[in-house]
């Protein structure tokens, strides 16, 4: 299950992110640059894992929604 302070934590980290790219743009500073990518690379991790866990949870959920064989309940 995706926790709120999951959430909030990967905004804060894109914002983080942005910052930097922001910064590099401006200054085309090779150490912002290496920050930059390297807080791309933890965004996509991230973004991937919490992809991950809301498919997981909307499947929870349409299984749960489904009727069994016959009408029958589907998880009896």
């Amino acid at each position: 299950m995706v926790k709120t302070e999951e959430m909030i934590d990967f905004v804060e980290k894109v914002m983080e992110m942005r910052r930097v790219q922001k910064e590099f743009f401006k200054t085309r500073n090779y150490a912002s640059m290496q920050l930059s990518k390297s807080l791309e690379k933890d965004i996509d991790d991230r973004a991937g894992k919490l992809m991950s866990q809301l498919k997981a949870m909307e499947q929870e959920g349409q299984d749960a929604q489904q009727p069994g064989l016959f009408g029958e309940e589907a998880n009896a």
